[in-house]
């Protein structure tokens, strides 16, 4: 089985963050042998954080909380060393929140 995390850097819109992952359930729902996974950058939101709920399709979705507003290229640089150092994958998929 062929692992995928999603890289997803948000500040403040959590409400595209859930369309964001219903769209992505609905793509992957016919993919076959894979697992795909999500992992949040939360960039020092001023707005709290929704009640995410996770998709059928999507096996976890995980959000790491930033100190303070880096912008999105701290995010997905943080995000990437975050899962090169503590998950399993085979591919990571950076998107934008």
């Amino acid at each position: 089985m062929k692992n995928f995390t999603i890289l997803i850097p948000v500040y403040n819109d959590w409400e595209s963050l859930e369309k964001l992952l219903n769209e992505i359930n609905f793509f992957v729902k016919d993919i076959k042998n894979c697992s795909f996974s999500c992992l949040v950058i939360n960039d020092a939101s001023t707005l709290p954080i929704s009640n995410i709920k996770k998709p059928k399709n999507i096996s976890s979705i995980r959000i790491i909380n930033m100190k303070e507003n880096q912008g999105h290229a701290r995010c997905n640089a943080a995000g990437l060393k975050y899962i090169f150092e503590k998950e399993e994958f085979d591919y990571v998929i950076p998107m934008d929140g």
